[in-house]
């Protein structure tokens, strides 16, 4: 599930203020992310797709053995080396993409979860390495980008379910749906009842919780390190925000944010994590 050039636009805004060596290594994660996203979302046949997944499985252990062969993965060896990039998370993207090739349905929220973990939480989880902290344990760091990692990735599901539909992918939990009473037909009529704005509150919720429970888990010592990740936090909770004040009109749109409020939003994140 891709976000397209927004989310290329909502990934850089958090990183313009990091130094140079640390701008480029996250560039090249978000290169290689983009590209495994790619084989999934370009409209391949399903086992070229799953033959290009194959091969960066294999080159992602070429990497770590100090011979890749791709420009993407070179230009991933220095941060890998510099940062301390587990070899783990990079795999964990390629498993969570792997997933779209499957029918995209995900019975319950732990389903989605173990989704989410792959296709964004592991980018969370690059992305800490990189920005570095000293005082927050690491496993609570790590709880820290995998919760992070939820909340943006349930925001995008909520803003694109009608995109989504258009692929052939209903990401909102089947048990969600069902409880509910509202089937994928009605789904694919769009029709926004009273039963599914009750599943989308849901999810909504869900994502208020993953953000809050984030940022619970950092030590606030580490909390300025951490401004490139909280930006982005900010931003797409602001989304989110939007998505349900608008009643969420997901069915037959996309809801975005202006520049100028994405901005504000980022201002107030540096006042935050400076403690103002």
């Amino acid at each position: 599930m891709t976000a397209g050039a927004e989310r290329s636009s909502n990934f850089f805004l958090g990183f313009l203020l990091l130094p140079r060596a640390k701008r480029e290594a996250l560039s090249a994660v978000y290169a290689y992310c983009r590209l495994i996203d790619d084989v999934v979302d370009s409209g391949l046949p399903e086992d070229e797709a799953r033959r290009r997944l194959d091969f960066w499985r294999a080159e992602v252990e070429r990497l770590y053995e100090g011979r890749p062969t791709h420009e993407v993965s070179r230009a991933l060896a220095g941060p890998v080396a510099s940062f301390g990039i587990p070899k783990g998370e990079l795999l964990e993207m390629i498993r969570g993409c792997a997933r779209d090739l499957e029918g995209a349905r995900y019975e319950t929220i732990a389903d989605l979860e173990s989704y989410m973990r792959g296709v964004a939480s592991s980018v969370g989880i690059m992305c800490v390495h990189i920005f570095g902290w000293k005082h927050t344990p690491r496993e609570r760091m790590l709880g820290f980008a995998i919760s992070f990692g939820y909340a943006f990735q349930l925001t995008n599901i909520l803003r694109d379910v009608g995109a989504d539909l258009e692929l052939g992918r209903v990401y909102l939990p089947q048990a969600d749906l069902r409880a509910a009473g509202v089937s994928e037909d009605a789904l694919k009529a769009r029709r926004l009842t009273p039963e599914l704005v009750g599943v989308l509150e849901t999810q909504y919720r869900r994502a208020k919780d993953y953000y809050a429970g984030a940022r619970a888990l950092v030590d606030p010592r580490d909390r300025r390190a951490l401004l490139p990740a909280e930006v982005m936090a900010h931003v797409y909770e602001g989304l989110l925000d939007e998505i349900r004040a608008r009643g969420y009109p997901v069915l037959t749109g996309k809801v975005r944010l202006p520049r100028r409020r994405k901005l504000a939003l980022a201002l107030r994140a540096w006042l935050s994590c400076h403690g103002l």
